[in-house]
């Protein structure tokens, strides 16, 4: 496989068994290769956050365990395992701040 990586191949796996959360850390691993999409899985120990950032393609952010809050244009919105948000490209946002949680992170260049 060229473009996905550090995805399980030979027998199925849960996504979120893929990343542990780590006290204090945010933890991330790349699944793909590819500088038009970009998909990443993020672990964000208790508290931990990303300040805001603008990403050059459309976002979407998909929970995968507990609890993320994300700031957006002026608001927070909290999203719960099972849900996902889509954030257009190069919209000022920011994710993170309270209990622990996991999320892939798929953001697909903008033309």
């Amino acid at each position: 496989m060229d473009i996905l990586r550090n995805l399980p191949v030979q027998q199925p796996a849960a996504l979120s068994e893929l990343i542990s959360i780590q006290p204090g850390r945010v933890v991330s691993m790349a699944l793909s290769r590819s500088e038009h999409c970009q998909m990443t899985l993020l672990a964000f120990g208790d508290g931990e956050s990303i300040s805001e950032e603008r990403y050059f393609g459309d976002t979407v952010y998909y929970v995968l365990e507990g609890d993320m809050p994300l700031r957006l244009e002026g608001h927070e919105v909290c999203l719960g395992a099972g849900d996902c948000l889509a954030v257009p490209a190069q919209t000022t946002h920011a994710i993170g701040g309270n209990g622990p949680f996991k999320l892939l992170q798929i953001t697909i260049q903008s033309n």
